[in-house]
């Protein structure tokens, strides 16, 4: 599972995502992490499965390109990984640790992108932050410290730092903590067996009927309990003189406290991640908006984050200025099923779209036919000085 190769402790060693979150022993915080892993997850699953476009002037002209950067940031950012994998760890790792830092190691054709298991990062405000002190690691375990310090020129770095949002989460945490310790002994007080064994007094001496010797009330006790509690099915020898009596049978709970938790829970994480319910818990309708209120609210802001670094330190300042710019290809956040599309096809044939460019919002292979790329006006719209007409006019 991808989630348990992303991080690393002190020590070196792989640990998966809740275990980064709250801590690997930290039982009584599991459904909080639970629910917090799973926002993550479906956010990081998102982004990562955009295709990352590149745009370069050629010819005198802005055109997107399938070059050395594209092929960078959407195949092969390293030797290692894929991209799909790289931008999957790169906004897991940013959303969970809050910080996140890729460093550039240039080459002649192309850059390779590491994105940093540890760094110390410098306290400078007035100018570039450099970054020293780097380990990067592979999935098979093996980690590797880098000497060099790298500054702005080499590296981008990201942060979603929050103090507030950061102390409203613990304190929820903690909160929720305590409720499900107080459900968890509710629940076991509850269901655990309580039991009266009247003797009378004045009884004969208690035979075994195993060993046919006599045995005191004590033991006697001890294996109608052991009787009792057997996970296997099992006969309870009671002799006439005693009487069993549950304290307790009245009192049975079912998971109910539990399950209220876990929902209340995750409602809270979608909330405060700004999920929809029904993509959150999976159980989206047919006439549910929670796909594009998802996209809005809980995911373009790291789309915008993202392209902002990549703007920056792969494009930069002179080239960005002059038109050259790398993006996310939001059109494919949705699934979509050709059969179910022929009428939005058919509109957008209608409006100048060629059969390529519809082709490539489907993701389907490119024409090479002349009539592929042709643009046909089908609709009678005109521009204000009279440009375009209907057919035949």
């Amino acid at each position: 599972m991808i989630l348990d190769k992303i991080f690393k402790n002190s020590n070196g060693e792989n640990v998966n995502l809740i275990d980064v979150l709250f801590g690997k022993n930290d039982f009584q915080n599991y459904i909080y992490t639970l629910a917090e892993a799973h926002a993550i997850d479906l956010i990081a699953r998102t982004i990562a499965k955009c295709e990352i476009q590149t745009f370069e002037l050629k010819n005198k002209k802005i055109e997107e390109t399938k070059g050395n950067l594209y092929w960078t940031l959407n195949l092969q950012p390293n030797y290692n990984e894929n991209g799909t994998k790289f931008i999957y760890k790169l906004v897991t790792k940013l959303l969970t640790n809050k910080t996140a830092l890729i460093i550039i190691n240039k080459k002649v054709k192309t850059n390779l992108l590491y994105i940093a298991d540890t760094y110390n990062a410098s306290n400078d405000i007035l100018y570039g932050k450099t970054f020293e002190n780097i380990t990067i690691s592979d999935d098979e375990g093996n980690s590797l410290p880098i000497k060099r310090i790298y500054n702005q020129n080499n590296s981008i770095y990201y942060s979603l730092k929050n103090e507030d949002i950061a102390k409203t989460s613990e304190s929820f945490k903690l909160n929720t903590a305590k409720i499900l310790r107080s459900a968890e002994k509710s629940f076991i007080r509850a269901n655990t067996g309580k039991w009266r064994l009247k003797n009378p007094g004045g009884q004969p001496t208690m035979i075994d009927i195993e060993t046919k010797q006599p045995i005191s009330y004590e033991k006697y006790k001890e294996k109608i309990t052991e009787g009792l509690f057997n996970d296997e099915e099992a006969i309870v020898m009671l002799s006439e003189i005693f009487e069993l009596i549950n304290l307790n049978k009245d009192n049975n709970k079912n998971l109910t406290d539990f399950e209220t938790i876990f929902i209340r829970t995750g409602n809270t994480v979608a909330q405060k991640w700004n999920i929809p319910l029904d993509i959150f818990w999976g159980n989206k309708t047919e006439k549910s908006t929670g796909n594009n209120d998802f996209i809005t609210f809980a995911v373009d802001i790291y789309f915008e984050l993202l392209e902002d670094g990549f703007n920056i330190s792969l494009v930069g300042k002179e080239s960005f200025l002059k038109g050259e710019y790398i993006q996310f290809n939001r059109t494919n956040l949705n699934h979509r099923d050709i059969m179910d599309s022929t009428t939005g096809i058919d509109k957008l044939t209608s409006n100048r779209f060629s059969r390529n460019e519809i082709n490539k919002l489907l993701k389907l292979p490119n024409i090479d036919e002349d009539w592929a790329n042709e643009h046909a006006l089908t609709k009678n719209y005109e521009n204000v000085e009279g440009g375009a007409k209907e057919d035949g006019e």
